[in-house]
């Protein structure tokens, strides 16, 4: 008896599986079924489980044709909830998004229409996040000579993907 694991299919079956677009199409809707994914994390996925690259793109293409991989809304999606969830820079969220196998136009797209819902810059104040994030802190860093937390306060939002004007704007805010 052989057993069979979930990524690596064996046998005859093996070959003839791994040029079957309609198998690749199955298993491409489950992986999509549990949550939404990026085209690139898609193709690693169908790969792990012995699709041949030629059938995954295929299947990749035909998915995108129908709207069901979209790279742009996921960036979208991923971007509205982490805005308002948790306080981070733009260059953090675009490197979490990079890290997921999003293109930087994508990336760019996707800010663009999460802009466009916000409406007019309401919202999407890089400046507004770091304040939040500055407040937040400020319990923890009150103790501290004004040097040190500045210091801390700076690697904190250079931790969270803030640009340095952005930081400087804010710190140099606060102490008005």
């Amino acid at each position: 008896m052989v057993l069979r694991t979930r990524s690596t299919p064996v046998g005859a079956d093996s070959d003839v599986r791994a040029h079957d677009p309609s198998s690749a199409r199955e298993s491409a809707l489950r992986l999509l079924d549990r949550q939404r994914r990026t085209r690139s994390e898609l193709a690693r996925r169908l790969r792990e489980k012995g699709f041949d690259a030629a059938t995954i793109d295929e299947t990749l293409t035909r998915l995108t044709e129908v709207g069901l991989v979209d790279d742009v809304e996921y960036a979208r999606a991923f971007i509205a909830g982490r805005w308002g969830r948790r306080a981070a820079g733009w260059r953090r969220i675009e490197q979490d998004l990079r890290g997921r196998g999003v293109s930087a136009d994508d990336i760019a797209a996707a800010r663009e229409r999460f802009a466009a819902e916000q409406g007019e810059g309401a919202g999407v104040d890089e400046s507004a996040a770091a304040r939040r994030v500055v407040q937040q802190a400020a319990r923890r860093y009150a103790a501290l000579d004004p040097r040190t937390r500045k210091q801390r306060l700076t690697a904190l939002l250079l931790r969270r993907g803030f640009s340095y004007e952005t930081i400087e704007q804010v710190l140099r805010a606060g102490q008005e």
